[in-house]
């Protein structure tokens, strides 16, 4: 090791890779872009393959995710946003496919029903 002292090394490590970074920014971000692309492309055909739990409805614009009383409230729109699409998929398994009219009758049913009481 050319530094034993940590934080000497993690200066270095710091210059060098800024370093590296400014000759190699095009490719690197030429490179970044494609992969998302390819992620959004791959949730695309993912969605695509999901059908409204209540009427069928099977076109990927219009299927939103519900998440059950029990799952987390992450949004799974927001972590594709954030290209964490992993964390998107284990979060939409959580989650009921609807429709996004099923979806609104849903909440708007809960909703009213709530008002009734």
């Amino acid at each position: 090791m050319p530094y034993k002292d940590k934080g000497k090394r993690a200066e270095q490590n710091k210059k060098y890779g800024a370093a590296w970074y400014k000759r190699n920014r095009e490719k690197t971000l030429a490179r970044t872009s494609l992969r998302k692309k390819r992620e959004r492309q791959k949730f695309r055909d993912y969605k695509a393959g999901l059908s409204c739990f209540f009427c069928g409805a099977k076109h990927p614009a219009i299927i939103d995710f519900h998440h059950p009383e029990t799952s987390g409230d992450t949004k799974v729109s927001k972590l594709i946003q954030q290209g964490s699409f992993r964390k998107a998929y284990e979060e939409a398994d959580k989650c009921i496919p609807l429709c996004a009219n099923c979806h609104r009758i849903y909440h708007w049913i809960e909703r009213e029903g709530e008002k009734d009481e």
